[in-house]
């Protein structure tokens, strides 16, 4: 089962202390640190200790918050499919989503071997993250509704998104 976090949020704590320490002289941005800071926690917690793509998730997440927060002329006139076209936006977005999927696709493979190595799960001190529960979950058999891929990842969205939703435009 998935425990306290406390000790992924120890250890986030001490990153963020020493990148503050390492920049005596010159002024940091407190804003940005806590950001990265809440985003480091909860992918710690949602992929595990050893997730070595944190920094792009972490930009695409930003990218599809930008994208869907922003104004779009297309927004104004949903039936002129045209000038969804002409605007980029769903291009856009789809970009970003594919690329979205593959790392998330790329973590649920890590998770499966990991699994089929008998290895306890990845997240911090082996414990098992909010994907390895959710992946056990998806094996289950009996549950009345089954439980895919996508359910996960949308999950997995809904977890990492809202850590977005009060940033200031200038973090950006």
């Amino acid at each position: 089962m998935v425990k306290s976090f406390g000790g992924i949020t120890k250890d986030e704590i001490l990153s963020l202390v020493s990148s503050i320490c390492s920049t005596r002289s010159s002024p940091i941005n407190k804003t940005k640190n806590i950001f990265w800071f809440t985003n480091s926690v909860t992918c710690s917690a949602t992929f595990g200790k050893r997730f070595k793509d944190r920094d792009k998730l972490i930009k695409l997440l930003k990218d599809i918050f930008i994208l869907v927060s922003g104004f779009d002329v297309a927004d104004l006139f949903p039936s002129w499919k045209l000038l969804h076209k002409l605007s980029g936006a769903e291009s856009r977005l789809m970009n970003v989503y594919k690329k979205l999927d593959e790392i998330i696709e790329d973590i649920f493979k890590e998770h499966l071997e990991n699994k089929a190595t008998k290895n306890k799960g990845i997240g911090e001190f082996g414990d098992d993250d909010l994907v390895d529960v959710l992946l056990s979950l998806m094996e289950d058999a009996e549950l009345e509704c089954p439980i895919t891929n996508n359910h996960i990842k949308a999950v997995i969205l809904v977890s990492l998104l809202p850590s977005h939703d009060l940033l200031p435009p200038d973090l950006f």
